[in-house]
């Protein structure tokens, strides 16, 4: 498959996530019931999709081999999108910590936690439309068909160690639902 496609299908994924956490959050902050387990789905799938398979495709394969070409304005636009991963992990950690508190019945964090959620997804919205509106339509100008499969097996290799079909079957679960409830139907997603 092609690489530039597939990480525009973790993207439109990534979005579904996102807008679920948003309105767990907003729910939270309404003080709305909320479904603990459906956070806790959430956040191990951006914990293992994202950040152990997302983010390293982008870090050790798609990044270095657009700067190959040497476009002027990449270095600073790649250094953004990496500091904007550290950024995410720091976020995801701390909502981790906030979500433990919740569950062990501290009210104290009940602001604390919706906030951080939707800090968390507006941050990595702008840092997917970077990707979507610049560097993929880049890469698509420049990447030939030979780095096109090169990338791609490097992807593969990723996902393989990273995800697992296991894995990869309960997120597209997850997904399905999701769908379902924004009476979204995109099997194409992930």
């Amino acid at each position: 498959m092609n690489p530039i496609r597939v990480i525009k299908n973790e993207h439109a994924a990534s979005n579904l996530i996102l807008d679920a956490m948003k309105r767990l959050a907003v729910d939270m902050c309404l003080g709305k019931f909320i479904d603990s387990y459906r956070i806790v789905q959430i956040v191990d799938f951006i914990h293992s999709l994202k950040q152990h398979s997302h983010y390293e495709k982008e870090e050790k394969c798609l990044y270095p081999d657009l700067l190959g070409y040497d476009v002027p304005w990449t270095v600073d636009t790649i250094n953004h999108l990496i500091s904007e991963h550290k950024l995410a992990q720091k976020q995801l950690s701390e909502i981790d910590t906030l979500f433990d508190e919740y569950l062990s019945g501290n009210t104290q964090i009940t602001n604390e936690l919706p906030l951080c959620m939707i800090n968390y997804v507006e941050q990595e919205k702008r840092h997917i439309k970077i990707l979507d509106t610049i560097l993929l339509p880049l890469c698509e100008k420049l990447f030939d068909e030979n780095k096109l499969k090169s990338v791609s097996a490097d992807f593969k290799k990723i996902e393989n160690q990273a995800v697992g079909h296991l894995s990869r079957q309960e997120y597209l679960k997850l997904l399905s639902m999701l769908n379902a409830e924004n009476g979204i139907l995109n099997e194409k997603a992930y």
